[in-house]
Parts: C-alpha cells; structure tokens; sequence
C-alpha cells in the first residue's frame, strides 16, 4: 500500500496535537516533522526534550499519523569547524529523539555551495561532510537509525555521482538518501532532466528510502514553486520505476499551500496509479 506524507511545517506550528489532526485531516498518512519548525513551544532543535518527544508520540498515535523522517536541519559541510561539530552533535541528538519517537529515519541536506566553486573548493566542502556523515552513522549504527541525506543541485552534495561516492567511501547500511527530483535540478539543466533522474536511479536507487514530490516552472532564471500537475518536472520516469521498483516507499509532498494542498495530494495519487 503506498503511503502518502507531507512536510509538517508547511501546514504552520501548532500543538502537537493540533498538528497531527491538521494533517491527518488533510488526508495524508505521515509527516516529514521538523519539530523546531512545526511544534508550539520548540524554537530550536536543542529544545526538545523528554516532554516533548512524548507528546509528539502520544499525540500523532492518537490521530493515527505515522513520522516517516525526523527533519533535522543542520549544515554538515560547514567550514567552521566548531559549528560544524556542534551541529553534528545536534544530528546525533535526533537519532537519540527517533528512537523514542519509533521513526526509522532522520533526514538532513548538506550545505549551500555556489554551483561555480571551484573543485578544490568542493572537494574541500565534500572531505568535511564525508567526516559528518562518518560521524553521524556511528551514532545512527548504535541506534539502529537511518540517516537520510538529500542531494540538492546547489549545495556540497549535488549530483547522483557525488551521492554515491558519498555511499560507496561511508559504506554503512544505516546511510539512506533522500530523493527530491527538482533539488536536483538548476534553472539551467531542467531540460536535463530525464538524464539527472536516470543517473540517480542507476546509482543510487536502491539506496532511497523516502521520495519528495514537488514542482517547479522558472521565473527570471530562478526556480519557483507551483502545483504538483503544472509544472516542468516531467514525473512518468521517475514514477515508471517508483511503481515497479518501490512501491511501499513513502511519497511526501513537499512546498505545500493551504490553499491547494488537496490539489497535490489528488495530483499525487494520480501519479502513483501511472495516471499522468
């Protein structure tokens, strides 16, 4: 059975009660929850505590919404190394949060870098994410929690290539990637596409866990959300092998509207039937 979900915070902060009947009431089966950006009461990360995490729990049981992903936002490649160890240690703290929370997954992405660095530059940004992600993994190992990593076409980690070296040299089954099909694509490289979802499937395919579905149509050579069935991102690929490959893996769609969230979802749902 396919499983449809959304990003928590799209639909506003609530109680964690509230949230989870929002959600849920809004028709989806699960959440990408990033508690300091959707729960009442948590402004950062480093609040949460014991409280917390049982209210979640208790609250999206009762409504019957699953977490799929623990968003935990970080920068992982970030130069500083203080910063960047502190916010390892953050990571790591949300592995600790899921296992209470019972979700299988925490998800990150990887730090913006300009896509005209140099390659001295990005193999610098990249030997200091492969040093997190090393890191994180011992943690997520000792957990029995998976680590969700996203490539975006604008940060360190930025094409399927570099995602699976970053698989291939951490070499830890507890190492799950994120697929977002239009976080890889730059303005310029949308007529790309097909090729750019091809090669992350022929890479990394096996090793996604979690879908994010969203679209985009370009605006003065910048990216610009729009409704799930209006714009450029072509998904029959990319659902041709979902269906036959992966099809108990979860469907979050992301940049929702409260508007038009009914949309998508039904767009969704569609796509997931091979209706286009």
């Amino acid at each position: 059975m396919r499983i449809f979900g959304a990003r928590a915070h799209d639909f506003g902060r609530f109680s964690a009660d509230e949230l989870a009947a929002t959600v849920k009431g809004a028709g989806f089966d699960c959440v990408q929850l990033a508690p300091a950006k959707a729960i009442e009461g948590i402004s950062r990360i480093a609040d949460i505590n014991a409280r917390h995490l049982e209210e979640i729990k208790e609250a999206f049981v009762r409504h019957g919404l699953g977490i799929a992903v623990l968003g935990c936002y970080i920068e992982p490649s970030v130069p500083d190394e203080e910063e960047r160890l502190a916010n390892v240690k953050t990571f790591r703290d949300n592995l600790a949060h899921a296992k209470v929370l019972g979700v299988d997954i925490v998800g990150t992405e990887t730090t913006r870098l300009p896509t005209d660095a140099s390659n001295r530059e990005r193999e610098t940004r990249y030997a200091l994410l492969k040093d997190s992600v090393l890191r994180m993994t011992e943690t997520a190992e000792k957990a029995g929690v998976n680590i969700g990593i996203e490539p975006v076409a604008g940060h360190t980690l930025n094409t399927p290539a570099l995602t699976r070296r970053l698989l291939d040299e951490v070499r830890s089954n507890k190492l799950k990637i994120i697929f977002d099909p239009a976080n890889l694509l730059l303005p310029e490289t949308v007529g790309e596409q097909d090729r750019i979802f091809a090669e992350m499937i022929r890479l990394c395919g096996e090793d996604v866990a979690v879908m994010h579905i969203k679209n985009i149509t370009i605006v003065d050579g910048q990216k610009v959300w729009c409704n799930m069935g209006e714009g450029l991102i072509d998904y029959r690929f990319v659902f041709d092998w979902l269906n036959s490959r992966k099809p108990h893996l979860p469907l979050m769609c992301d940049e929702l509207r409260p508007e038009s969230y009914g949309k998508d979802l039904n767009t969704l749902r569609r796509y997931a039937e091979g209706r286009f």
